[in-house]
């Protein structure tokens, strides 16, 4: 009995080392857009599916961000502008949470258009419900920074 589990000992180790692979890989699929957030801001007093928004994000930069086409529909490919004014940003994405369903889109990545804006494409997930509540989530990334805004609004499924 000893000698044949030796026989069949490189076939544990494989799978052993298989299973932590796999483990490892999983871990890093969860993780891969995960981002330590430094400042989060909420966006009350603005409704980014009827207007642009002006956010402050520190005393050096300051954003406008505009989603079209207006009323942020979920059946058309919506198109995210960001005017920055003040200290030059890195990276920016939005992604869009539905809360009622509890389902977030993938972050879609904008890119610098001009040397102070940046615009990119995105969809909303669909939703059936009467009434949905959605928060828009703007990730901006400066030097070792990263904020994320969040502007809540509600759609209001039409007859």
């Amino acid at each position: 009995m000893p000698r044949n589990i030796m026989q069949h000992k490189p076939i544990f180790i494989i799978a052993a080392i298989l299973s932590a692979f796999i483990v490892l890989l999983g871990y890093s699929v969860v993780n891969w857009n995960a981002q330590d957030i430094d400042y989060y801001l909420r966006v009350d007093d603005c409704q980014i599916d009827k207007t642009s928004c002006q956010v402050t994000l520190d005393k050096h930069s300051s954003i406008k961000v505009n989603i079209l086409p207006r009323g942020i529909p979920d059946t058309k490919k919506l198109t995210v502008y960001i005017q920055e004014t003040g200290d030059e940003l890195d990276e920016l994405s939005v992604s869009f949470e539905a809360i009622e369903i509890d389902t977030t889109t993938p972050q879609y990545r904008l890119y610098r258009q001009t040397e102070n804006s940046f615009s990119g494409g995105a969809f909303l997930a669909i939703c059936s419900l009467s009434k949905q509540s959605w928060v828009t989530h703007l990730f901006v990334k400066k030097g070792n920074e990263t904020w994320e805004i969040a502007f809540p609004f509600s759609k209001q499924l039409k007859d």
